[in-house]
């Protein structure tokens, strides 16, 4: 059943509806930062920032497409799951109470990834076993090679750029234990090897009721791990079915709209230029009149 929400009328009483004006109107936004912040190279913070919130747009548009066209109820809650684990991975690395800190947390979770990688790359080393031809081996060998090389050379100017920050000369010891373990969910900088687990990152993200979100991703996890509650039997073509799902990626869309609006150093003029359709100021209308507080 449904759960009458009276602003949901303005679009025929349906959160999905309501989804797709908020990516019209968010993706221009976005799209408005990408004409300021076209480079998204790892040192370029705010052009960095951009990509990652375009990601996620793409993730949600995804969202639509496996509800309504797909109707997999399973991928639907995976793509929820993600869009939580990236807002609250977004909430601590790029709003952290300095921008050294930022900018510490931003390399240290580049590297995390990079060696994650070479992780996988050392265990399952590439061997010629005569299943492909030789020279699709040897192209395989190049490009993996040098790869590699590029993955190193991305972890060793992260490091250099941790170790230009003034804080590091006070917190050195503890930085590098940080750099050791690539630990970006540090708790405090005084006690390096203390680190969020990712309940408690769920949970950085602002809620009135306590353990919200780490509870919902714990609810999450039992239909996308392929636990008991996956395999029940679920009408997965009932749309009312996803309302619940929708109403939460509405949340997530106004915290992108929250760092679209506040973490670039641009105004809501600059944001808007070329939204003058009544659709679009229809959109405008709707978003103000939402109460997001949770």
């Amino acid at each position: 059943m449904k759960i009458t929400i009276p602003e949901m009328e303005q679009f025929n009483h349906s959160n999905m509806n309501a989804i797709k004006a908020f990516l019209l109107l968010f993706g221009h936004e976005l799209q408005q930062l990408k004409t300021k912040y076209p480079v998204n190279n790892i040192d370029n913070l705010y052009g960095y920032k951009t990509f990652l919130l375009e990601k996620l747009l793409h993730n949600i548009h995804t969202y639509v497409i496996v509800v309504e066209e797909c109707h997999d109820y399973v991928i639907a809650l995976s793509i929820l799951r993600t869009l939580i684990d990236n807002i609250a991975v977004y909430i601590l690395i790029y709003r952290a109470n300095t921008e050294e800190e930022v900018l510490l947390r931003h390399y240290l979770y580049i590297m995390d990834g990079i060696e994650q990688e070479l992780r996988i790359h050392s265990k399952h080393p590439l061997r010629y076993t005569n299943n492909i031809t030789k020279e699709e081996y040897e192209m395989l060998y190049k490009n993996l090679t040098n790869k590699i090389e590029n993955l190193n050379i991305s972890k060793q100017f992260c490091i250099k750029a941790i170790k230009k920050l003034s804080i590091y000369a006070t917190y050195y010891k503890s930085i590098d234990r940080l750099i050791e373990k690539c630990n970006w969910k540090y708790k405090l900088l005084d006690k390096p090897t203390d680190k969020y687990s990712w309940a408690e990152l769920h949970d950085i993200l602002p809620s009135k009721h306590k353990c919200l979100y780490s509870d919902l991703c714990n609810h999450i996890s039992q239909q996308v791990h392929g636990l008991s509650m996956s395999n029940l039997i679920i009408d997965t073509d009932n749309q009312d079915l996803y309302e619940p799902f929708s109403a939460n990626v509405i949340l997530i869309l106004n915290f992108i709209h929250e760092f679209i609006s506040h973490d670039f150093n641009v105004d809501e003029k600059f944001l808007r230029d070329g939204f003058s359709s009544e659709e679009l100021r229809a959109c405008l209308s709707f978003y103000k009149n939402i109460n997001f507080t949770i």
